[in-house]
């Protein structure tokens, strides 16, 4: 099955429901359908060979899911472009991936001749409106709409050039360690395969209607748009988070069922909104992913939401992404844990040569399923470090239980060495995240000329509250061995984040 057919399979069932609500105009699966296949019909006529990387750059709208499915259509690779890059950022993936076409937002109008100038790979441009590529030998084509006109005779054909689910569907590229993004390749199989599984677990049906906060270009964000087609459900789209009441209110008037974020999107809504005092009548679940939330928070959601599910879920981009989930009805006894593999997943945690290790042992978490990824776009060298015989070694360290449920430490590139100790950077933020005066924090270690690294704490306080650096080294003290605690913290109004609403340490260490 290819992804596209996720589209093409819903639209027989579900033709006149909503698949997407955004800004108070809700489009149909049928809408969907007819206006991803024109586009495709459009794309498929430029001389570009099959499985050519087409980028897309839109905000997250009816528009980008149009895109999305059409170039998926036609064949050829989508590459997602994270919209909160620079220009010099969106002109090193394009010429990194070789993109001879991109799909673009007209908002994005005042960059693109920045992204085309010079030796840029791009000779067609796509937009939703007329708009000018700032080259003469290059117009942009307004042809991103919703239409109404009947679907062209190409969209009964197959998938263009994609006989074989095998066949690479998606780049998306994320932070490299050379800081550097470096393009992970996902296939038909590995994105099909995970969006089933993610409606199985979740038992998701035709009734739901997801509220997306988090972009599309963005593996989470893209993980909530598919599995949503491939339900028959509806995706309501709410681009400002900035202004969290405003997508509390959207919530409400769309009767969400389902909330996803990372941890700062619910700690936000929790220190600087009305979201804990909302009943949310029409919500059924929130799930939560893009890093470890500190037991204290799941259990103030839990507190304030008990009738809510909630589900944990762990996952990676180059895991397509999700690789566990904790069932709602274990989150009391197994607060903390990560779950159990998602359905069609193997995960174990081993030793540094591969072998399983016994439960109650610290290991690496290795992943092996279809939803593994193809491997790095031209980064062989660091694809040879995490894929070892088809098996995705992901970095980050763990224990599992006696019945079977995985409880992550670390990360191994997130552990601090200070003084001869190694110190996870998680145990710390979750110990700190517990004093009630601490909105947001974010632990990494800084050079230091006696201990080697020192362990360096950045705060965020509540409104209301005014802790000191005394304050925070007395809580540490009382909870933490003395070498873990924070011998630098500082306190800042807020925390950058990346659009994806992580923590951006990367950004933080620069400033230290």
């Amino acid at each position: 099955m290819t992804v596209f057919e996720l589209l093409s399979e819903s639209v027989k069932l579900f033709a006149d429901r909503t698949a997407v609500s955004h800004d108070g105009k809700h489009t149909t699966f049928d809408q969907l359908y007819r206006s991803s296949c024109h586009l495709s019909d459009r794309l498929e006529k430029l001389s570009l060979p099959p499985e050519s990387p087409v980028g897309v750059l839109f905000e997250n709208s009816v528009e980008y899911v149009i895109a999305f499915f059409a170039v998926l259509k036609a064949g050829f690779v989508i590459v997602p472009l994270d919209t909160s890059l620079g220009p010099d950022s969106l002109r090193f993936v394009l010429a990194d991936c070789n993109a001879r076409a991109l799909l673009v937002d007209s908002r994005y109008r005042r960059i693109l001749p920045e992204l085309v100038a010079g030796d840029s790979p791009v000779e067609h441009i796509f937009s939703d409106k007329k708009i000018s590529s700032g080259r003469d030998d290059l117009e942009v084509e307004p042809v991103v709409t919703v239409t109404e006109e009947a679907v062209p005779d190409t969209c009964s054909q197959p998938v263009t050039g994609t006989t074989d689910d095998n066949k690479l569907a998606a780049i998306f590229y994320t932070s490299g360690s050379t800081g550097k993004p470096k393009g992970v390749m996902l296939s038909h199989r590995n994105l099909v395969s995970n969006t089933l599984a993610t409606i199985e677990y979740l038992r998701l049906t035709m009734d739901e209607a997801i509220m997306v906060i988090l972009p599309f270009y963005y593996i989470y964000g893209n993980s909530l748009l598919l599995t949503h087609v491939g339900c028959g459900g509806r995706v309501v789209i709410d681009n400002r988070f900035l202004y969290p009441e405003a997508v509390l209110d959207t919530m409400e008037s769309e009767d969400v069922t389902g909330f996803s974020g990372v941890p700062s999107n619910f700690m936000i809504l929790m220190g600087k909104s009305t979201f804990l005092k909302r009943e949310l009548k029409s919500l059924r679940y929130f799930t939560q992913a893009g890093g470890a939330m500190a037991p204290e928070i799941v259990r103030q959601l839990m507190d304030a939401f008990p009738t809510k599910e909630i589900f944990i879920m762990y996952g990676q981009t180059e895991a397509a992404p999700r690789v566990t989930w904790l069932p709602p009805d274990m989150l009391e006894s197994k607060l903390g844990s990560i779950g159990i593999p998602v359905p069609g997943v193997t995960v174990l945690v081993t030793d540094e040569d591969g072998n399983e290790l016994p439960p109650g042992k610290e290991g690496e978490i290795v992943v092996d399923g279809p939803n593994v990824m193809l491997g790095y776009w031209n980064h062989e060298e660091e694809e040879r470090q995490v894929l070892r015989d088809g098996r995705l070694f992901t970095g980050d360290l763990a224990k599992k239980d006696e019945d079977g449920y995985i409880f992550v430490t670390g990360r191994m590139k997130e552990i601090i060495k200070t003084g001869g100790n190694r110190v996870s950077v998680k145990e710390v933020e979750e110990c700190l995240i517990e004093d009630e005066k601490i909105l947001e924090v974010a632990v990494f270690g800084v050079d230091d000329p006696i201990l080697g690294e020192a362990i360096k704490a950045i705060i965020v306080n509540k409104k209301g509250f005014d802790a000191d650096a005394k304050d925070i080294s007395d809580f540490c003290r009382a909870r933490l061995a003395a070498h873990k605690v924070p011998k630098v913290i500082e306190f800042i109004q807020s925390l950058p984040k990346t659009k994806s609403g992580k923590i951006d340490k990367k950004k933080l260490k620069n400033q230290s």
